[in-house]
């Protein structure tokens, strides 16, 4: 027996806290030039705050596009946040850089973030020489790009990479005659924004960014159209140029095909978002970006909860399938795992493992999870009259 002594032993886990996660780091795929020395295409960097945009000699007039995003972009988020950005020559298409194909832009940006985005946003300035197909109102470009877009994250999601995306609806030509609908869509992690903040030239830039950075600052269960979050610009447009009170006619319209656009509140300044849609319809239990992020969550929690369970060695009763208090054990798992970090940001979750199963035969574990969203406030209807006591004597 060694010397006496007075022996303290530190506790660890009273708190209760959990580790920061990832929910809103984002990335942003834009058009642009290099800057000598600075800031080379087709290569991602990770921005910290609008600083950088001096860091890596960024500016407005060499650069208009990506200089307004980045500031954009933080104007919401606030300094601090996490931003990978990647650069492509402005010739690069909306459809190229969301390309399926190794080494696309889209690709670079994801994996080179080692699985910390969960947002992106992608935007272009067409160059003078580009001539659009506005066929479906807006740039052809973006319609073959949505489709583009969704196979990708299609494909990280089932690699537990999971992400939503932003796109530009470019070059609207300010009619909803044979406009592309996203509504009709089945692009559920695709959104189309038709907001724009800034005139670059004779192009109404959509502010994606400005979008993405509103979504990377608040809970994943919060709609970006929240009004409480305050007006997301005090000035602006939709992409055809014209501010969103010289398109009041079109606003419903293009509301309910699905666009992410400007709005006013009377009595309010500065314009709001009208909701958080993406090109999916409303059947879709994902057509809103609000519920995507919540699954994403959820997804990434559910493969942390049991990725140290594989190929562990497991206790099965005289009939191969599993006892009760191991089915206890995997449930209450994943039902910890989401209580510590979503209890603020859904109404309810239920993970429940039959014990019927054959575990000895198939070494397969079903475990079934049931979320209950939180509901957003899209409307509110109030009955409003006079009313006489005399009346009812």
């Amino acid at each position: 027996m060694g010397m006496g002594n007075v022996n303290i032993r530190l506790e660890n886990g009273a708190l209760g806290r959990v580790a920061s996660t990832d929910d809103g780091v984002a990335g942003l795929i834009l058009t642009g030039k290099a800057v000598p020395d600075k800031l080379e295409l087709n290569r991602v960097y990770l921005f910290n705050s609008t600083r950088d945009l001096t860091t890596y000699g960024i500016t407005e007039a060499e650069n208009p596009l990506l200089y307004k995003e980045v500031a954009a972009f933080y104007e919401q988020a606030g300094d601090g946040a996490e931003l990978y950005v990647l650069v492509v020559s402005e010739a690069t298409t909306l459809t190229q850089m969301c390309s399926s194909e190794d080494g696309s832009p889209l690709k670079k940006l994801i994996n080179y973030a080692a699985g910390r985005i969960r947002l992106v946003g992608v935007n272009k300035l067409p160059p003078a020489e580009y001539e659009a197909d506005l066929s479906q109102g807006i740039d052809g470009d973006v319609v073959t790009a949505v489709a583009a877009a969704q196979n990708v994250t299609a494909a990280y999601q089932a690699k537990i990479n999971p992400f939503r995306m932003l796109l530009p609806a470019v070059l609207w030509n300010g009619s909803t005659e044979n406009l592309f609908k996203p509504r009709e869509g089945s692009y559920n992690r695709v959104g189309l924004v038709l907001a724009a903040d800034k005139m670059i030239g004779e192009t109404a830039s959509p502010a994606v960014a400005r979008v993405l950075g509103r979504a990377a600052k608040i809970a994943v269960n919060y709609s970006i159209a929240r009004v409480k979050d305050g007006a997301i610009a005090t000035t602006g447009f939709l992409a055809d140029g014209k501010t969103p009170e010289e398109d009041a006619g079109m606003l419903d319209a293009l509301h309910d095909a699905g666009y992410i656009l400007y709005r006013t509140f009377v009595g309010k300044n500065g314009y709001y978002l009208n909701d958080d849609c993406m090109a999916a319809p409303l059947t879709d239990d994902y057509s809103s970006l609000n519920l995507g992020r919540v699954i994403d969550k959820a997804i990434v929690i559910a493969y942390g909860a049991y990725v140290d369970e594989l190929q562990d060695s497991i206790e099965v009763d005289d009939n191969g399938q599993l006892p009760q208090h191991l089915c206890s054990y995997f449930e209450g798992n994943m039902e910890n795992a989401v209580a510590a970090s979503m209890k603020d940001e859904i109404g309810n979750f239920e993970c429940f493992i039959d014990p019927k199963q054959n575990i000895l035969s198939t070494g397969v574990l079903q475990v079934s999870c049931k979320i209950v969203p939180r509901g957003i406030l899209k409307e509110i209807n109030v009955t409003l009259g006079f009313d006489n006591p005399a009346l009812k004597a």
